[in-house]
């Protein structure tokens, strides 16, 4: 614990108002240097902790205040004295038995350090009878915990539990159901009275989502992350709910919980990627084009849509537009080849498709795709020579370039010996 927050709690502790039997009022100065004397207490403790006991020691003989004595006893716990906490705890309970709860939790706890279980346990009970504090059933069921006796620790843990209804102790109770005792819907159960009762404490609707993640219960698991993010408007909650969503596929109510919670439009980008990916369905490469005004998106829109839909003169004509659409925009070579590849191979203005292909090749020429394509154009404008010229330096073993290749050679094959014939019988004439 820092110093800063070291001096706040010792304030709050020797100047809380109040009045005690046969004990000066805790507020009230008794002598006059008490501030600056307890000021040097905390600070002293930072680096010679025997000198700041001895500063509370003289607190209490100028004082009578027993809060000197109970913070000397904290010091010294937090020294790991355990034996001389152990006896300052007796000589406290002995002076002042009114005000035995103050203090015997450092003596409960100084046995367990010392490995002396039993006899931690059995003072704790005994306080117990006395006072039915919170944090009397919390220090034995810790004690149960060390011991693995888990079933009862629980049943201290409830007691404690009933009274405020304190989502920290109830954590405890749900990790150890869950994580001991290996019962995840008896964890569950009171997790979600909880939060029917009280809400949807962030602490308690964590703990419950995890174990709904241990299950892969999704359905659940999401439902909690709603809750957690109506709750806070953290925007965690809603990513996760978003991921969730795209784990199990289902991009539709991921896309429409991002727009009904008016969520970044990054968010509602990658879902459309992911999306597209893995369905490759059109629509979403459209949607992200609508949101990005990316060009690359659009042309996926189109060519993944003319891929999905039935093959028919219809289809390739709303290809063509779309094509002819994007490169008025963006003369990319990726773009100029692919229509005119389309015009070419459809045969639906070849001449128009060599010009796009040319023009491809003059920004990429080394593009072994565009080569084929601009062999395919001269192939189909019946120009086998040149068409042969070009597929023949092709090296790619792409299927579409071999058959281009092949029907190109036969078609070169072909025109050579008509042309070598045809020249023979020129000369006998």
């Amino acid at each position: 614990m820092s110093w800063y927050h070291r001096i706040i709690l010792i304030f709050i502790t020797l100047f809380m108002v109040g009045c005690a039997e046969h004990q000066p009022e805790i507020g009230k100065k008794v002598i006059a240097n008490e501030d600056e004397l307890i000021i040097k207490a905390i600070l002293a403790q930072q680096d010679n902790s025997n000198k700041a006991i001895k500063i509370l020691q003289k607190l209490y003989k100028k004082t009578n205040k027993y809060v000197y004595l109970e913070e000397s006893i904290k010091i010294k716990f937090f020294d790991k004295k355990y034996n001389e906490v152990i006896q300052k705890v007796n000589r406290f309970i002995k002076k002042y038995p009114n005000y035995k709860i103050k203090v015997v939790k450092y003596q409960i706890l100084s046995y367990l350090k010392l490995k002396k279980t039993n006899l931690a346990l059995s003072i704790a009970k005994e306080t117990l009878k006395e006072n039915r504090s919170i944090e009397m059933y919390k220090i034995i069921a810790y004690i149960y915990i060390t011991q693995k006796k888990y079933k009862k620790a629980i049943l201290y843990l409830k007691s404690a539990y009933s009274i405020n209804h304190s989502s920290k102790i109830l954590a405890q109770m749900g990790d150890i159901f869950f994580k001991y005792l290996k019962k995840p819907n008896e964890a569950i159960s009171y997790y979600q009275t909880h939060i029917r009762l009280y809400g949807c404490d962030e602490l308690i609707c964590n703990r419950l989502a995890d174990i709904y993640a241990s299950l892969y219960d999704y359905d659940n698991l999401i439902a909690i992350y709603k809750k957690l993010f109506y709750a806070t408007n953290e925007k965690n909650y809603a990513r996760k709910i978003v991921f969730l969503y795209i784990e199990q596929g289902k991009y539709k109510k991921a896309i429409n919980f991002i727009k009904e919670n008016r969520l970044n439009n990054n968010l509602l980008i990658a879902v459309n990627e992911e999306a597209f990916k893995a369905t490759q369905n059109y629509k979403y490469a459209y949607q992200i084009y609508k949101l990005t005004n990316n060009n690359e998106y659009f042309f996926l829109y189109a060519v993944t849509k003319f891929a999905k839909s039935p093959k028919g003169f219809v289809n390739i004509k709303n290809l063509v537009n779309n094509l002819s659409f994007l490169i008025r925009k963006d003369r990319s070579p990726k773009y100029l080849n692919y229509l005119g590849y389309i015009l070419i191979d459809y045969d639906i203005n070849p001449k128009k498709g060599l010009e796009l292909v040319k023009e491809a090749v003059v920004k990429a020429p080394n593009d072994e795709a565009f080569l084929d394509s601009l062999a395919w154009g001269y192939y189909k404008l019946h120009n086998c020579q040149k068409a042969y010229n070009i597929i023949k330096n092709i090296r790619s073993n792409d299927e579409d370039i071999l058959k281009h290749k092949k029907l190109i050679r036969r078609c070169y094959e072909y025109s050579r010996k008509n042309y070598k014939k045809n020249k023979r019988k020129s000369k006998k004439r």
